[in-house]
């Protein structure tokens, strides 16, 4: 007798020939937004803390912040308790200035680093990656030294002596936002990477250097204009350090310097800071939600190249 043995019987399944994936398990959503949240909360409490103070009375610090109501007055208060509107024309002025020449020359340099071939590039981006890491604080005794001692200004002679140089002046306190290391190193990241046939056709076509500069490679490297726009801009309206050193008079200070009308010697009137804190805050706020949509591909493109 044969026996008929069966074809299905003898031919391996599906499962034995196809490996089994092992699948890692991915975190859920939920957990991203958790720790997305938390981050979000070490960011936004602080914030709402002041806002809070800002509205209370300034006995409540410590306890209840409203125990004795809201006061929104407390912003018209903060206007009023010093020359805020000059301080405002100050800052406003110095920020605007340096933060469009430091936008000017970071592209300049930054194009020149990254198009044109000249002697000793690699040296000059060298030392400007060195200069990343030195503190500002490190230059700030030097660079005085050379604001006061600026000859034929000030009172100086040609020497640099018998005067105040530029000290107590407006280019004075935009000297040190004249120019950015980082900013700089940016704009030259984006320029790199740009493609060579836009110049090369531009050339063709008779366009000079300038003409390739201003008018095809710094268009498209527009979200880096707007990264070093924006962090120009914070850091000349955010400083202190400088315009205290630089400024002796009432009429060329600051309003990060007129915040220190609310410190007294016995007390602080903290709903008022704070209050003033938050009026200071709107223009960079504003400036970043404007420019949201540039600074965060100009970001993202950094991080890429």
């Amino acid at each position: 007798m044969s026996t008929v043995l069966d074809e299905t019987a003898i031919k391996p399944g599906p499962a034995s020939t196809t490996p089994r994936k092992v699948r890692r398990r991915r975190p859920g959503r939920g957990r991203l937004y958790a720790i997305a949240l938390v981050v979000c909360a070490i960011y936004l409490v602080p914030m709402l803390y002041v806002v809070g103070v800002s509205l209370g009375g300034n006995t409540a610090s410590g306890g209840n912040l409203f125990a004795d109501g809201l006061h929104p007055e407390n912003f018209i208060k903060a206007f009023q308790s010093t020359d805020f509107a000059l301080y405002f024309a100050n800052s406003a002025l110095v920020t605007i200035v340096s933060a469009a020449c430091q936008v000017f020359l970071s592209c300049m340099a930054g194009y020149a680093l990254a198009r044109i071939k000249f002697r000793g590039r690699g040296l000059v981006l060298g030392g400007l990656i060195a200069l990343l890491v030195v503190p500002p604080e490190v230059i700030m005794v030097p660079l005085f030294i050379i604001m006061t001692k600026f000859p034929l200004l000030g009172g100086n002679d040609i020497f640099g002596a018998g005067g105040g140089g530029l000290l107590n002046t407006y280019f004075g306190l935009m000297v040190p936002h004249l120019a950015s290391a980082l900013g700089v190193f940016l704009m030259r990241q984006f320029y790199i990477d740009l493609p060579d046939e836009l110049g090369q056709a531009a050339r063709i076509d008779g366009a000079g250097e300038y003409r390739i500069f201003l008018q095809i490679y710094t268009p498209l490297a527009f979200p880096a204009v707007a990264v070093v726009a924006v962090l120009a801009f914070q850091g000349a309206w955010n400083d202190f350090l400088w315009p205290l050193i630089m400024t002796r008079s009432n009429d060329m200070q600051t309003l990060q310097l007129g915040l220190t009308v609310f410190f007294q010697q016995d007390s602080t009137q903290w709903n008022l800071l704070m209050a003033a804190v938050l009026i200071i805050s709107i223009p960079v706020v504003a400036l970043f939600l404007f420019g949201q949509r540039y600074f965060q591909s100009g970001i993202l493109a950094g991080a890429d190249k």
